[in-house]
């Protein structure tokens, strides 16, 4: 157990939980699961003594490289590619989906820890929203409406490419849901992230894009670009930013007819 009794500098350190107590631990873990991990009084754990409380919190540090619970992060980490919630970084850090800070019980709940980037760690409030439009979505517990819900506007502008992307206001979710998502989006500033991943994205495209527009003009880069969509669709999911943008890419006439020219030089 993270909280277990141990010798460090021939002091005893940790905590010896009677099993009545461990009884409570996992009584709030039950809560947590049931409320999805959304916020509430009961999982800040009151009911339980303030050491315990603190040993629970402090527990988490055991978590990190060469200690006795890094088999938590590492079993957690394993096999994620990139961030689960921007897509573009692969995760480096162990996220409190409920904050460590306030609620001491859930520091070293696995489903309370959620492997983010660096840059999605830091942008995401150490708070927990009380409004529900404001709650981030739980990855392991709660379910996203399985529809086109992100949305790319692509405009060629002065020889460059502007895309702008922002959660399409008529996507079939309710509007709570799409609340979220616009606070998501909004504040891990994924627009201004997603816009520095562009470049370095299509160029990967541009020997294609050209020889399908060798081959059969427009119609045959708007066929390539749908084609490509599905497959980074596959590789990842339909709401990440790559597939969302090749769909965007392959509905504007501007690009398929000739313009991506002056955006894709190779």
């Amino acid at each position: 157990m993270a909280i277990a009794p141990y010798h460090h500098g021939g002091v005893v350190r940790g905590y010896a939980a009677t099993p009545a107590e461990v009884d409570c631990v996992l009584e709030i873990y039950d809560t947590y699961d049931i409320a999805r991990g959304t916020p509430a009084e009961a999982l800040k754990g009151i009911v339980l003594s303030q050491p315990l409380r603190d040993a629970i919190y402090s527990g988490y540090d055991f978590t990190q490289t060469g200690r006795k619970l890094a088999d938590v992060r590492a079993n957690l980490m394993s096999g994620i590619e990139l961030c689960p919630v921007c897509g573009i970084s692969p995760p480096r850090e162990l996220d409190h989906h409920l904050p460590r800070s306030i609620y001491h019980p859930l520091a070293v709940y696995v489903r309370n820890l959620v492997p983010l980037c660096h840059d999605c760690n830091q942008s995401k409030s150490k708070s927990a929203a009380a409004m529900a439009e404001e709650q981030f979505f739980h990855p392991y517990l709660e379910v996203i409406p399985d529809v086109d819900f992100l949305r790319a506007n692509v405009a060629i502008e002065n020889g460059g490419l502007v895309v702008d992307f922002d959660i399409d206001p008529d996507a079939g979710v309710d509007e709570t849901t799409r609340a979220r998502l616009t606070h998501v989006f909004d504040r891990l500033k994924l627009n201004e992230r997603y816009a520095r991943e562009i470049n370095i994205f299509l160029t990967s495209q541009a020997t294609a894009v050209r020889m399908a527009f060798a081959s059969g003009g427009a119609e045959v880069v708007r066929t390539y670009l749908r084609v490509q969509a599905d497959v980074e669709r596959r590789r990842f999911h339909r709401n990440h930013w790559q597939p969302t943008l090749l769909q965007a890419l392959a509905a504007s006439a501007a690009f398929c007819e000739g313009g991506f020219a002056q955006i894709l030089a190779i």
